[in-house]
């Protein structure tokens, strides 16, 4: 028998509760603003997505930021390292710190109507980005803001890096952790399933009904990425996963409605 599925926040019992598979924006909603900002979580959550993906890193002082490369050129224009700038640096390129994400995501989607209850709390993915075998503070500095913020309900985190995810488990067992997987170079890290901590976001191509059979048995739960067209986003919301991450979060939701 699996072992018992104890988190903060579990995709399993929100896709019961909510009776569809999570839809989650992949760093908001594309079209909507630049990627991994602010306006585009809101856009996303605005078309009715159950929240949103985004990525961490930290700046030179040590502040977890929200920016999925390792560079600055593609998204702010700004040559160099992000993780040779400062919060304040970065701030003034456009790129949000962590804290100021929970803070404007860490409550309740909308207030309801007369008579109509609040919508349910915006559900955020944190991918922790860092490669890296060393502990640079990243995963304490996280979950340290979530729980400033009373928001361990909220969140879930995920990385390609098992040794991050180990470091988030010993920080805190009860945060849901799930490793990342993809195609290409990116399936080499199916070696973290042999230290999963019973979740996994697979690429959309690795899934099927076979293989999510067999880690329903095992008790995990699963969080798919890369379903970004109609057809794919069809199949996937037709598996039963417990959600998707996907660069369409509205025809998603279009297709559930």
């Amino acid at each position: 028998m699996p072992a018992p599925f104890a988190s903060y926040c579990d995709p399993a019992r929100l896709r019961a509760e909510r009776g569809h598979a999570l839809v989650l924006g992949h760093r908001g909603l594309p079209g909507s603003g630049t990627e991994n900002r602010i306006e585009a979580f809101q856009a996303a959550i605005d078309a009715g997505a159950d929240g949103v993906e985004f990525d961490v890193q930290l700046a030179a002082d040590g502040v977890p930021m929200v920016v999925h490369d390792a560079r600055l050129d593609r998204t702010t224009g700004q040559s160099g390292r992000v993780a040779d700038f400062t919060a304040a640096e970065l701030e003034r390129l456009g790129l949000p710190r962590l804290e100021t994400v929970l803070d404007r995501l860490g409550h309740p989607t909308g207030a309801g109507g007369a008579g109509m209850a609040a919508a349910p709390a915006a559900i955020l993915n944190i991918e922790i980005k860092d490669f890296g075998s060393r502990d640079r503070g990243l995963e304490r500095s996280a979950v340290k803001l979530v729980k400033t913020k009373r928001m361990e309900g909220q969140v879930l985190f995920s990385s390609f890096n098992p040794m991050a995810l180990g470091r988030l488990r010993r920080i805190d067992p009860r945060f849901y952790a799930a490793q990342l997987t993809g195609p290409g170079w990116l399936r080499a890290f199916r070696l973290g399933y042999l230290r999963c901590p019973g979740a996994i976001h697979p690429h959309f191509s690795e899934v099927t009904p076979a293989k999510l059979e067999a880690w329903r048995r095992r008790g995990w739960r699963v969080v798919a990425w890369g379903a970004d067209s109609e057809p794919e986003l069809s199949i996937a919301l037709g598996w039963g996963l417990d959600g998707i991450i996907t660069d369409r979060p509205v025809e998603a939701v279009g297709l559930l409605r």
